[in-house]
């Protein structure tokens, strides 16, 4: 079941041969997690690329009085790293949290470069993986100036449908950047 739904999404970034599936494999490591604990810290390197077979993270900034804004949730069947901090090798500035019991696999920023060495897919794959995080980050930034809080809200529903009873209010109010009691009077009125 891992490695099929990890292939599965792998393959929705580019074509993987059957050879390099094998090697790729013999280069991951699954892991558990419970809930609450930290795959990061803010003020560590980010040195793995992390995909969530089942279970739920959060990505977020702690300011110094200790607000939190959340980047991005992150759920099953996705890829997910502090893309900055792995390429720089740079201290991050995000942590990364399990909100839930999360089962997840990894891989090193050295398995990747290995990876783009060894076959054209991987090249697409890292890629496109990066196409994809950018325009997620470019689509929270236009959300971020244009949309008002309930326009932000109803967004949240659809793109993340399902998870509004996975996450604490407080979190989703962080990641819309509002206060818990605006996304109430939000949901109140919807």
């Amino acid at each position: 079941m891992s490695n099929d739904s990890l292939l599965a999404a792998l393959q929705r970034y580019a074509l993987i041969p059957e050879e390099e599936w094998r090697y790729f494999l013999s280069q991951i490591s699954w892991k558990t997690i419970e809930k609450g604990q930290y795959l990061l810290y803010s003020g560590q390197s980010c040195e793995q690329i992390y995909y969530c077979e089942h279970g739920l993270f959060r990505m977020f900034y702690e300011n110094e009085d200790g607000s939190e804004h959340i980047k991005s949730f992150v759920t099953e069947e996705q890829f997910f790293t502090d893309y900055r901090s792995l390429l720089t090798d740079t201290p991050s500035f995000l942590s990364i949290q399990a909100l839930e019991d999360s089962r997840y696999a990894l891989f090193s920023k050295q398995t990747v470069e290995q990876l783009y060495e060894r076959h054209i897919c991987w090249e697409r794959f890292g890629r496109r993986l990066a196409e994809g995080l950018f325009i997620r980050k470019s689509m929270k930034e236009r959300e971020l100036v244009e949309l008002s809080a309930e326009e932000r809200y109803r967004l949240f529903l659809q793109q993340y449908s399902g998870l509004e009873g996975r996450i604490p209010q407080y979190q989703i109010a962080a990641f819309l950047a509002i206060s818990p009691v605006s996304l109430s009077r939000i949901r109140n009125k919807l």
